[in-house]
């Protein structure tokens, strides 16, 4: 008959098992080493893509405020556009804009739509803004001190039927 002797587990000593519970080990240190590279990469990414994004925006916005710069110069023109399509190119701190510019007669008799589609430059090609302007030509439709819808010779706010005298600072 053989005996099998019982063996108790070995213990380490007290110093190695005080260390070991103090500290990390290389795998460990490893593992939470390549979280963090993770974690950071994805930090990076999201920033370079919100970078590109504002970059558009900021493209998107300038097309806006061409667009309602033509708006503008449009309601401070003396002679009304023509009816139809047409093209321009506008240098906005030196870079190219292409502008198309749609004038058709809208629903009111004398008051044209006129459409402004401006276009970024490079890098941003492709991305664009679209305004609608109501132009209504002087002279044509309205009377000197009215708005459109109100009645020829009242002044806003009034009843209907009620006249009133010159407006001031309107020249009949």
């Amino acid at each position: 008959m053989t005996h099998t002797a019982y063996r108790a587990p070995r213990r380490r000593p007290a110093a190695l098992r005080q260390a070991l519970s103090r500290g990390f080990t290389l795998l460990e240190v490893l593992i939470a080493l390549v979280v963090l590279a993770l974690a950071l990469g994805a930090v990076i990414r999201v920033s370079g893509q919100s970078a590109a994004l504002l970059d558009r925006l900021r493209a998107d916005t300038a097309a806006t405020v061409a667009a309602e710069d033509l708006c503008t110069r449009l309601a401070l023109a003396a002679t009304a556009p023509t009816l139809g399509s047409s093209t321009q190119q506008l240098d906005i701190e030196g870079q190219a804009w292409s502008v198309k510019q749609q004038v058709d007669a809208a629903a009111v008799t004398g008051v044209f739509a006129v459409t402004y589609f401006v276009e970024t430059p490079a890098p941003f090609s492709g991305q664009a803004s679209m305004l609608t302007y109501f132009y209504q030509p002087p002279g044509l439709g309205a009377t000197a001190g009215s708005t459109p819808g109100s009645t020829p010779g009242s002044t806003p706010g009034s009843t209907p039927g009620s006249t009133s005298g010159s407006t001031p600072g309107v020249a009949p």
